[in-house]
Order: C-alpha cells, then sequence, then structure tokens
C-alpha cells in the first residue's frame, strides 16, 4: 500500500491510500471516462437523446469517477501493526482447551477476530471482503460501502451506454 497523502490515523479524503495493483486502477479511469467520452462523442448526441443525453452520460461517467476514487483510495481497515501490537497477544481457543496466539505469519500482528491478510497487497484487513484489482487494492470494512455505491453508478453508467447504443442502432438521428 501506498500513502499519497495524509497520516495514517486519517481517513479519506484526508488520506488516500493506493495499493500495489495502482496501474489497473488507471486503466479502470480510462475505461470509464474514455468509454462515456467515445459514448457521448459518436453514439449518444446521434440519436433523439441528442444533448440531453449527453449530459446525462457525462455527470453519470463524472459521478462513476467520482465514487471509484473513494472507494479506490479510501484506506481499507488495514491493521497497523504499530498501532495495535500494543494491545498485547490475543488468544484463542482451539480444540481441547489448548490455546494459541492469533498471529498473522505474514505481518506477524496480532489480530483480532474478523481480520483476514491480502496475499496480493501483504496487510491483514478488517473485515476483508475481497482484492480487487480494478481498485487496485483490498475492498474491507472502511470501504466496502463506497465500493458498492461505485458499482451501483458504474451500473447506470453501463445501462444508460447501451441504451444509447440500441437507440443509434436502431434509428439514428442524420445530421
Amino acid at each position: 500500500m501506498y500513502l499519497l497523502w495524509g497520516h495514517v490515523d486519517t481517513s479519506f479524503p484526508l488520506q488516500g491510500i493506493v495499493g500495489p495493483d495502482w496501474p489497473c486502477m488507471l486503466v479502470t479511469y480510462t475505461l470509464i471516462i474514455g468509454g462515456g467520452l467515445i459514448v457521448c462523442a459518436y453514439v449518444i448526441r446521434n440519436t433523439v437523446l441528442g444533448d440531453i443525453g449527453v449530459i446525462v452520460e457525462l455527470s453519470l461517467a463524472l459521478t462513476t469517477s467520482l465514487t471509484f476514487t473513494c472507494a479506490a483510495c479510501s484506506e481499507p481497515g488495514i491493521l497497523f501493526s504499530e498501532i495495535y501490537d500494543n494491545v498485547g497477544s490475543i488468544e484463542m481457543e482451539e480444540g481441547e482447551g489448548r490455546k494459541t496466539k492469533n498471529r498473522c505469519i505474514h505481518c506477524d500482528v496480532v489480530r483480532p477476530p474478523g481480520v483476514s491478510h491480502c496475499y496480493d497487497c501483504g496487510v491483514c484487513v478488517h473485515d476483508l471482503d475481497h482484492h480487487c484489482p480494478w481498485t487496485g487494492k483490498c475492498i474491507g470494512k472502511k470501504n466496502l460501502k463506497w465500493f458498492y455505491v461505485f458499482l451501483s453508478c458504474l451500473l447506470g453508467l453501463i445501462s444508460f451506454s447501451v441504451l444509447g447504443l440500441v437507440m443509434w442502432t436502431v434509428s439514428p438521428v442524420e445530421n
């Protein structure tokens, strides 16, 4: 993970963190913005939707880009060793009354319940949902809501683009 701005103990927008797959994040921005502009220039403006359709498409592309930024630059819930190691060992019961320490063998941090290790990012994350290559990082407790909002906006953008494409295919407007 790379801290672009802010401090570890703050949250987005005062802090921006990108993951190890940040080049994929740039590809996603290109697809959202570039795709929206291409659909506006060559498809939507040549349908009965006209200028209103172009405004809607650009608004959806901008909203999708902004929510993507919130999901991709928010800290996912990383368990920072310098903050949590002072807590001490957390002991978890296993089998016949024996106890073992729940320490991550990769990060060497004590993990409370609900924390999992992401092998792509190399960190432990609270309520890890998955590692998303499109956002370039983990999706966890702190950025999962933004990820769902981004997916909803993306669905709206794709749906409107397909609607414009269908309208353009069925009855294109002659200039």
